[in-house]
């Protein structure tokens, strides 16, 4: 092989080698606090009044210490999550048909919410695998309630930073894979079904400027108009 020849094929390689495993690349992307999970989701009672407006998967984007969970309903009904850990509030967002509203929840609230709601943990020390991830068990109980009982799995394998502080669920050293959420009265059981590390861009935590802002005392009244 000529000499010139064989310099543009080494320069070639090294060009290919330095895409595909430069830091940026989805192709090697292996940050264990970056990525998707995608859920099934079930309404824990089946007679509750917004029941038919419960999804049944959710996509949860995550990175570092933002997250957005994002749920539908027959495309119709969406509701759209998106916790700032730094800043501390909670961004709700809620599509429906040509409505578009959305409240920010403040650390006052979101430590509300989370008291409202509050849980016990007791550790099983069992362990499982779940959408590919090795998860701890506990059992979840309801300060108000202890015979309310349920499951949860987290793994450790992600790394999620501090998205849980503000909420019934703190203390969790991982990411929730199972568990159960209660918003607005109603209560989903969440289960992983799938993860995929990947680069989660910045604007995905962002809301979006097509949302009308509005309080959260006027949110619960519109949800509570759906019922």
């Amino acid at each position: 092989m000529n000499e010139p020849l064989l310099v543009i094929r080494y320069t070639f390689c090294l060009i290919l080698l330095g895409a595909l495993f430069a830091c940026d690349s989805p192709v090697f992307h292996n940050k264990k606090s970056e990525g998707l999970i995608e859920y099934k989701v079930e309404a824990v009672d089946k007679t509750h009044p917004l029941a038919g407006l419960a999804p049944d998967k959710a996509i949860l984007k995550f990175k570092d210490d933002k997250y957005m969970i994002e749920m539908s309903t027959m495309g119709v009904f969406k509701t759209i999550f998106i916790l700032d850990a730094k800043k501390k509030t909670l961004t709700e967002m809620i599509k429906f048909m040509d409505i578009k509203k959305a409240c920010i929840e403040t650390q006052e609230d979101l430590v509300k919410e989370a008291n409202l709601y509050a849980l016990k943990f007791k550790n099983t020390n069992e362990k499982t695998t779940l959408a590919g991830y090795k998860c701890h068990k506990l059992w979840a109980y309801y300060v108000s309630n202890p015979q309310d009982s349920f499951e949860v799995l987290y793994t450790k394998e992600l790394e999620p930073q501090n998205i849980y502080d503000l909420s019934a669920y703190k203390g969790i050293n991982g990411m929730l894979m199972k568990y159960r959420l209660r918003k607005w009265g109603l209560e989903l059981e969440f289960t992983a079904q799938n993860v995929s590390l990947q680069q989660i861009p910045d604007e995905e935590f962002e809301l979006p400027a097509y949302y009308k802002v509005i309080s959260k005392e006027e949110m619960e009244q519109f949800i509570k108009s759906l019922q």
